[in-house]
């Protein structure tokens, strides 16, 4: 649940995922609540995004029901802030409900089943429960490479999250495969130039030095420091 892919997911997601049983008004009144949310969330007005998302989530029940993929945006928008604002059993529940309606609906091979997955096991991920964070993270890296292909831009974020935690555990070998190769598709992605690629580079940097290859996590940690330097001036 990492701020620039999960914005980038909402955005496509609100323009795309609300179906023909949502009325064109009230499709445009929900995606026009959910896009002034992230944006609300982006400035740090944390009430009155929550209050936004709930609205279109209001409205995309009354319209849609309970049980539809168009709650997707609202519910996975609605986690995303609470897991900023630290407020996981919230998030936790936001996240469950977007999985079950995603799988009941669109079954276990849709790519926003491997959204709600992720974030789930981001949630799980930032309190220590590895245990519980690992399988999600692999079951939305599986979903992702079978339905996207395997050098999607989503595909590089799981594996960058996936290789965080590895690096938290003490896993340097697995995380260093899985930066490596998060940090190829975003520069075959993005640039090499791109900010994305700059953060990549730090957390590969960083396992790197933990196995004593710190010639290596210099040259990787100048080059991230390098673009970050050049975006700041742009």
């Amino acid at each position: 649940m990492r701020g620039t892919f999960l914005g980038l997911l909402l955005a496509a997601m609100a323009l795309g995922t609300l179906t023909a049983e949502t009325s064109d008004i009230q499709a445009s009144e929900a995606i026009s609540l959910i896009n002034n949310a992230r944006q609300s969330r982006i400035d740090g007005y944390f009430y009155r995004s929550e209050a936004q998302y709930r609205r279109a989530l209001e409205i995309v029940e009354r319209t849609s029901g309970t049980h539809s993929p168009d709650l997707t945006p609202a519910l996975n928008g609605l986690a995303e802030l609470y897991f900023d604002a630290r407020r996981y059993t919230e998030a936790e529940a936001l996240s469950r409900r977007s999985a079950a309606v995603v799988e009941s609906t669109l079954g276990t091979a849709h790519p926003l089943l491997a959204t709600a997955l992720q974030d789930l096991a981001a949630i799980y991920h930032v309190q220590g429960q590895f245990a519980k964070a690992e399988p999600l993270y692999y079951r939305a890296l599986a979903i992702r490479e079978n339905a996207l292909g395997d050098n999607h831009p989503f595909v590089a974020a799981t594996l960058a999250d996936l290789a965080e935690m590895e690096s938290a555990q003490g896993k340097y070998d697995q995380a260093a495969q899985h930066y490596a190769r998060a940090l190829q598709i975003r520069q075959e992605a993005f640039g090499m130039d791109d900010p994305r690629v700059a953060e990549t580079l730090k957390g590969y940097a960083a396992v790197r030095r933990k196995t004593c290859h710190k010639r290596e996590a210099a040259s990787l940690e100048a080059r991230s420091r390098a673009i970050l330097a050049k975006a700041a001036f742009q």
